[in-house]
């Protein structure tokens, strides 16, 4: 691992866990981790939860030199590495529809967004983009709006924007005012864009697949 890269993790959510793979999972995390998981109504909610916290943790362990860690929320509700002296980077989650992703950086802010494209109507586009956004979406395919609202999404979580809410931010000021930010976007399947965005000097964002196997082998 290149530790001057943005890394990008990327999980598919699957089917169900089996019993046994469930267990093997929810016994490596804390059990204030497993009671907040156990809460979520639907299983995709339940596993998104189980699986999105074993791969902070599967991410960070390298990091880490084999010592605890533990995973906070600042004032904000963002979560960070509890103080460590292995580690001075930044990492975001984000999931939807199939996908559940990891952005981290060993330096510097980091957030990231990824949205399953599903129909949307007039007045959501309204709301969530600025008056600018509007209009550059308006008659564009239905993938512009999600590439600008993961951007806003991706701006929005990596903390550096605390007193405003991601329909607030206007991306074109934003991409004209703020040359510290870089940002990316992909797309995982035809269905699922990603933004990452960081503040770091990093170039180049490194793309990993996992499998849910993969996250049991650290």
């Amino acid at each position: 691992m290149n530790t001057n890269d943005i890394q990008l993790f990327a999980l598919p959510l699957g089917g169900p866990l089996t019993t046994a793979e469930w267990n093997a999972f929810n016994k490596m995390l804390p059990s204030q981790v497993q009671k907040n998981i156990c809460q979520y109504k639907q299983w995709q909610d339940r596993q998104r939860a189980l699986l999105g916290n074993m791969l902070i943790r599967w991410a960070l362990l390298p990091f880490m030199h084999k010592t605890i860690f533990h995973i906070t929320q600042d004032i904000h509700g963002r979560p960070n590495v509890a103080s460590h002296q292995h580690w001075d980077g930044d990492f975001n989650l984000s999931h939807s529809g199939e996908w559940i992703v990891l952005a981290l950086t060993t330096n510097g802010r980091v957030g990231i967004d990824v949205e399953e494209i599903k129909p949307v109507n007039k007045d959501i586009m309204h709301y969530a983009l600025s008056k600018q956004e509007f209009h550059m979406a308006l008659h564009q395919p239905l993938h512009v709006f999600y590439e600008l609202w993961t951007l806003k999404e991706a701006l929005f979580k990596t903390g550096l924007f605390p007193n405003l809410s991601p329909h607030l931010l206007d991306t074109t000021d934003i991409k004209r005012t703020r040359a510290d930010l870089s940002t990316q976007l992909l797309y995982l399947d035809q269905h699922h864009p990603v933004t990452i965005c960081w503040n770091s000097s990093s170039t180049n964002v490194k793309i990993t697949t996992l499998n849910r196997e993969q996250l049991l082998q650290k």
